[in-house]
């Protein structure tokens, strides 16, 4: 309905202003006004291509928008016009045969009857003169039947003789060759024959009577000889054809003899089929006023495709019927076929638009969110493995929508437990105590299964720790979240109180990094799943003795940087958490001015390359020397980018975590 007001809008000027000239047109022909319909039949044409390029427009870019109307458009165009135009050219084509042979069969008739006069004048002229008037009686019997009433007219040095004596006299110029052909003399025609021989004129003519011309083909139908050449304006008789009179004028035929032509008694139709039919042939006759001039002239035959047949064929009327029965059989046949094979094309065209109207408002639902719309699949064939494959993809988007959602809340829940993971870790930086730490940790995903802590015991006392749980994601980071909650509760433990009570002071003093981490195990062991763990270094520093008292439970060994060497401390411990009777042994180190100490966690060493080659403790060594006496922010840094531009792309396998703890000299 939208594109039809579209459509009438945009015709709407054009088509006014079309129908407009076309009725001016029509008033300014009728009226004789030539100079006026002319100028408007310029608007005429300008504004009809108008409004043919917008149908055509409309046509091309809206009517055929819908694949209904373009399967319509291909069915006519492949199946219903190659059988109409089939139809045109057989019925163009037996009707201009049938024309043909009508004409053919009357002119070849009317040409072998002038042509028997030439033998009427060879039988004449082989008569002796003294015996040509009883000849001529035997001669004019022998052609009554296809030229009754011959006449001879005899030119020579006694004057002119006729044959029989009672014909009227003919004025024959002697500039006569020899012709044979028709004659048009006093408004008639005749056939005439003209011969010059042995110094005499010799001329046969024979009027062409209405019943002659009648029987040049019988149950033909009607038959006429036309004049066609200019008179001076008045209106001459030129044919006599039966009980027909044709007559002519200088403006062409005689317009009476078509509607006189049709009122003519025809053979009976044999069908209703057997329509009548009009053709011409064009001939030549001459006058006697212009010798050895021809003049042009019709032969019109009116007739029936049955009569034609009938006379061209000399078959039986019965034989005929039933040939022209068994082709009208035929066509019927034809026709009942054509029928079928178009039922059988639009029940598969409804078939296909069928399914694209339902693919279509499927895809208008998903579009709009609707994704539990499903196409009914009524046969297992390609539009059916098609409807299914929609309805797989739809039941695929809604099962990913669902968890695309899942995937929403997932995220919106580990944004949570990272904001909650950052807040477990230290806020400020550690009192200086003789020993300055640094640390960073980069996760690989949003939370992070990697640990580091550190915590005052006293004004002169530091712990700190690294640790790395074994995953990734939300599992590690909840150990991570266990394992900083016991830490903090087993070194609080040793915290003295702030009213300086002697007996946590005491605990401080004998303070053992080999218990507290047996502890934590067994804590971490009883409160996780059994292949939960995680490795862990643990460290106490004492400014007053400058001694770093340490237990390594299966980390990697920290690298201590001392006056151009390194050393790895031991491991001295298992994993946390995975065995309750694991023990622990401790170890002792007395940190000097400068010494660098280097804890890290797996995800620094273990990146791969291209090549599959790991970053390696080797290569961390190398670049901690080479920048050993940068800032240690700068050497996280440097350290940092390394790693990343090893593994060469910018998403971490691993999280990294890098805590650097240097002994500077108290003030």
């Amino acid at each position: 309905m939208i594109r039809a007001r579209a459509v009438a809008r945009s015709l709407r000027a054009s088509g006014i202003t079309f129908f407009a000239a076309l009725a001016l047109f029509l008033i300014c022909w009728s009226t004789g006004q030539g100079l006026l319909a002319f100028l408007d039949s310029l608007i005429l044409v300008v504004s009809g291509a108008i409004v043919v390029f917008r149908l055509l427009r409309y046509l091309a870019r809206d009517s055929l928008w819908s694949l209904r109307n373009r399967l319509l458009v291909v069915y006519a165009l492949i199946g219903v016009l190659p059988i109409l135009l089939l139809f045109a050219l057989v019925g163009a084509g037996a009707w201009a045969l049938l024309d043909e042979l009508a004409i053919y069969l009357a002119n070849a008739e009317l040409n072998r009857r002038v042509e028997s006069l030439k033998g009427a004048i060879d039988s004449f002229l082989r008569v002796p003169p003294q015996f040509r008037q009883y000849a001529v009686p035997e001669i004019q019997q022998s052609l009554r039947l296809v030229l009754p009433d011959v006449v001879f007219y005899v030119d020579g040095p006694q004057g002119q003789q006729r044959y029989p004596s009672n014909a009227p006299p003919l004025n024959i110029s002697p500039k006569w060759g020899n012709v044979n052909g028709l004659l048009v003399m006093n408004g008639r025609f005749y056939a005439w024959a003209h011969f010059n021989t042995r110094g005499e004129h010799v001329s046969a003519i024979a009027p062409l009577t209405d019943a002659t011309v009648e029987n040049l083909v019988p149950r033909l139908g009607a038959i006429a000889l036309i004049d066609t050449h200019e008179t001076k304006g008045q209106q001459v008789e030129v044919a006599s054809v039966g009980t027909l009179r044709a007559s002519r004028t200088n403006t062409g035929p005689n317009p009476d003899f078509r509607r006189e032509v049709e009122h003519v008694s025809l053979p009976q139709p044999v069908n209703r089929f057997d329509i009548p039919l009009s053709w011409f042939a064009t001939l030549s006759h001459y006058s006697l006023e212009a010798p050895n001039k021809a003049y042009g002239c019709v032969l019109w035959v009116y007739s029936r495709p049955s009569a034609v047949l009938r006379n061209y064929f000399s078959s039986s009327e019965s034989l005929r019927g039933v040939l022209f029965d068994a082709v009208v059989a035929l066509a019927i046949l034809f026709f009942l076929v054509e029928l079928v094979a178009i039922f059988i094309g639009v029940s598969l065209s409804r078939r296909i638009i069928t399914a694209v109207n339902q693919l279509y408002e499927g895809t208008r639902r998903v579009n709009h969110g609707d994704f539990s719309h499903r196409i009914p699949v009524r046969a297992h064939d390609q539009i059916g493995e098609l409807a299914e494959s929609f309805n797989q993809m739809t039941g695929n988007l809604q099962r990913l929508l669902a968890i695309e959602k899942e995937k929403e809340r997932l995220q919106t829940e580990i944004e949570i437990a990272r904001e909650v993971q950052s807040q477990l870790y230290p806020k400020q930086a550690p009192p200086m105590c003789g020993l300055k730490l640094t640390v960073r940790c980069d996760p690989a995903r949003i939370v992070s299964g990697d640990y580091y802590d550190y915590q005052t015991l006293s004004n002169s006392q530091l712990a700190f720790a690294i640790g790395d749980v074994a995953g990734k994601g939300i599992s590690a980071a909840l150990l991570m979240a266990t394992l900083q909650a016991s830490l903090r509760a087993q070194i609080s433990w040793y915290q003295p109180y702030s009213d300086g009570n002697r007996s946590r002071l005491e605990r401080a003093e004998g303070f053992s990094v080999a218990t507290l981490v047996s502890l934590l195990n067994k804590q971490l062991y009883e409160l996780t799943s059994p292949e939960k763990y995680a490795t862990f270094f643990f460290g106490f520093f004492d400014e007053t003795t400058r001694t770093l008292q340490y237990t390594n439970a299966g980390h990697l060994p920290p690298l201590l940087f001392r006056d151009g060497e390194v050393i790895r401390l031991d491991s001295n411990g298992m994993i946390i958490g995975a065995f309750p009777w694991a023990s622990y042994g401790e170890g002792y180190l007395r940190l000097k001015p400068g010494d660098l100490l280097v804890c890290y966690t797996d995800g620094i060493t273990e990146p791969e390359n291209a090549y599959g080659e790991m970053f390696g403790q080797e290569r961390l060594i190398e670049l901690i020397q080479k920048h050993i006496q940068e800032e240690d922010q700068e050497i996280i840094r440097i350290v940092l980018d390394t790693v990343r531009g090893w593994s060469g792309g910018p998403e971490l396998h691993d999280d990294m975590t890098l805590l650097l703890a240097r002994e500077v000299e108290s003030a």
